[in-house]
């Protein structure tokens, strides 16, 4: 006796969906945004430590003892709520920045330096924001009592939103950004430097919850600086060679369709030297070691 076996026209319907939605899941392409998306109210909050330790060395006799190692330690958290509104016939989106959280603290050899910072001018202070189609910002209105110049204001909107890789990208493909950093040097009278490098973005997976799509990434960051600068002194200017190597790695959540960081984490290391390359007669110091590392961690929410 022969048996008929019966095959359900829907299992294979859902296995021939299911087969292509994995091929769709591995093949679609997204593409990241530096601002969020308009008509929505997001709340990001970074918090940034740097811990860095210098120490000198010479290869010839000085008149002087070298001074003994110095640890500085920097950390930086704000707070801001973002009320972003439609976009306008050109494209482009105003937002309210009100500021709920600043704190800053620094610290050499355990002991705290004063400064001039006062976080409660700016709690509650709300900056009127105009971003373009590529999230850079094209017009403030920040409040005169809080003393921020717009360049300072900028280079934070870029400290939270990062640089992205403009071309789309599939799951298991890597993309890269720009690396925007830059270096305080514990040298006085020294001006931050500027890194020069990359980060890599390796999309891991998107899935989507009742929120949108959600891309998960894994980031490695490379950086340098390979250059000469001028330092001033009391007698003049001192001419140095500057060398540093800058190295981490870390992951990123972001929900895609509304253009939210959800949580961004980064731990990199900083090795580098700083050598006096002036003329022989001239006094030169010894050279200067530095080495330590940054901890950058963003979350959002709305």
């Amino acid at each position: 006796m022969k048996r008929h076996y019966y095959r359900s026209p829907n299992i294979a319907l859902c296995l021939a969906l299911f087969v292509s939605m994995i091929a769709f899941a591995q093949s679609e392409k997204i593409s990241l945004k530096i601002f969020p998306e308009p008509n929505q109210t997001v709340r990001l909050r970074m918090a940034q430590e740097m811990e860095l330790e210098r120490s000198f060395e010479s290869e010839t006799p000085l008149s002087a003892p070298l001074p003994g190692p110095m640890k500085m330690i920097v950390k930086n958290v704000f707070a801001l709520t973002h009320k972003i509104g439609s976009r306008d016939n050109e494209g482009n989106i105003a937002a309210e920045l009100t500021y709920d959280e600043v704190n800053s603290e620094t610290t050499i050899n355990g002991e705290p330096m004063q400064t001039d910072y006062a976080a409660g001018k700016f709690i509650g202070k709300k900056i009127l924001a105009t971003f373009n189609k590529q999230g850079e910002v094209i017009d403030l209105k920040i409040p005169p009592e809080m003393g921020l110049p717009e360049e300072a204001f900028k280079q934070m909107i870029k400290s939270l939103y990062g640089s992205v890789p403009q071309a789309p990208i599939g799951v298991g493909e890597i993309a890269t950004a720009p690396l925007d950093f830059s270096l305080p040097i514990p040298i006085s009278g020294a001006p931050p430097l500027k890194i020069d490098g990359q980060i890599k973005f390796k999309l891991i997976s998107v899935e989507k919850d009742a929120t949108g799509r959600i891309a998960k990434f894994d980031q490695t960051i490379d950086g340098k600086i390979v250059s000469d600068a001028e330092i001033p002194r009391q007698n003049g200017r001192l001419k140095v060679s500057l060398e540093f190597k800058m190295s981490g790695a870390g992951d990123l959540v972001m929900n895609i369709d509304k253009g939210l960081i959800k949580s961004n984490g980064l731990m990199a290391t900083i090795n580098g030297k700083v050598k006096s390359t002036g003329e022989s007669s001239e006094t030169k110091l010894p050279t200067i070691n530095l080495q330590g590392t940054i901890k950058l961690t963003i979350t959002g929410s709305n």
